[in-house]
């Protein structure tokens, strides 16, 4: 009989747990990632972000199957009867599914009935796992994200010197409230050319016939690991030095200003959190950068990011509907 694997179009990556659970037996480990298009009309998307993840998804499907991974792709209308095929087709016994960490998602995988075994495997693109994560939040009265945040720092190793935070302080928020004043010129965007894939993707967009908003170009999207990364060096080089004292401020006609725009790479998992942190860390200590710009941005990734994941698996199912 036979494992195959599910990859979902935020887990594009290949240290991701279903499939390093599999690397050892990848050449008779199917693999399957689907695009759905009732998944895709449950609300309205913007444009962008649906070429965004099908471009995504397809490069991640051939960067498998250069890495030694059958892979098959599958556009349809449900992910159900898709996803039954593929394991008719190739006689699956068993199906490995990284922790989708959408709740809803989750409770529609939980009913589907694909004629075999389905495994859920932890999430490990978050630094916390879920179980730390309660067993942090049930040993406190409060659930501040300041201290969640140094105890991050703390159990990372990140911007410590010793048991004391570099720079003296935990947090340097204070100067990181600056208005912008004058005449600024805040550092183009590191954008891409669409190649063939995602032309593609945004001709379907464009000429779909279900509710979607905003335009689809001019699109310059990293859509593979490569690119994202150079995304990340781009910030490290260019924009983390003015980051921190701008990073609240909005001016007219400026979409970017000195933010990182690594956020929709992190969360489709063409970037791990981990990596992202240390890049930004090194970079303070070979370069002298300005602690509220590294400590500002660690703390969106380390802290807020981590937190906030942390939470939504940690509160009830009702949680929204309540008063707190």
């Amino acid at each position: 009989m036979t494992v195959g694997i599910w990859v979902l179009g935020n887990q594009l990556w290949q240290g991701q747990s279903a499939l390093t659970s599999r690397s050892e037996q990848k050449a008779s480990t199917p693999v399957i990632l689907v695009e759905s298009l009732g998944h895709v009309q449950e609300h309205a998307y913007h444009k962008q972000k649906l070429v965004l993840v099908w471009s995504a998804m397809r490069h991640f499907a051939a960067e498998l199957k250069e890495a030694g991974w059958p892979v098959t792709y599958r556009q349809g209308q449900d992910f159900e009867p898709l996803l039954q095929h593929w394991v008719n087709v190739n006689n699956i016994s068993e199906v490995l599914l990284m922790a989708p960490i959408d709740r809803p998602f989750r409770r529609m995988v939980d009913k589907f009935k694909l004629g075999c075994k389905l495994t859920i495997l932890p999430d490990n693109h978050f630094l916390w796992s879920e179980e730390d994560f309660k067993a942090w939040a049930d040993s406190r009265k409060s659930l501040l994200l300041e201290s969640f945040y140094r105890e991050g720092r703390k159990r990372y190793s990140v911007l410590m010197a010793g048991k004391d935070p570099v720079g003296g302080e935990w947090n340097f928020d204070k100067q990181n409230r600056k208005p912008p004043k004058g005449d600024i010129h805040p550092p183009e965007p590191c954008w891409f050319e669409p190649d063939e894939l995602t032309q593609a993707a945004i001709a379907e967009v464009t000429q779909a016939d279900y509710p979607t908003f905003g335009q689809a170009e001019p699109f310059g999207w990293a859509v593979t690991r490569d690119q994202a990364l150079q995304v990340l060096n781009a910030f490290i080089t260019e924009r983390l030095i003015t980051f921190g004292p701008y990073q609240d401020a909005m001016v007219t006609g400026e979409d970017t200003l000195w933010h990182a725009l690594l956020s929709p790479y992190l969360n489709m998992g063409l970037l791990h959190p981990l990596e992202v942190i240390e890049a930004v860390e090194q970079a303070y200590y070979e370069h002298q950068l300005p602690i509220n710009s590294v400590e500002g941005f660690i703390r969106q990734v380390l802290g807020w990011r981590e937190y906030m994941r942390g939470l939504y698996s940690y509160v009830d199912q009702d949680y929204p509907q309540g008063n707190y």
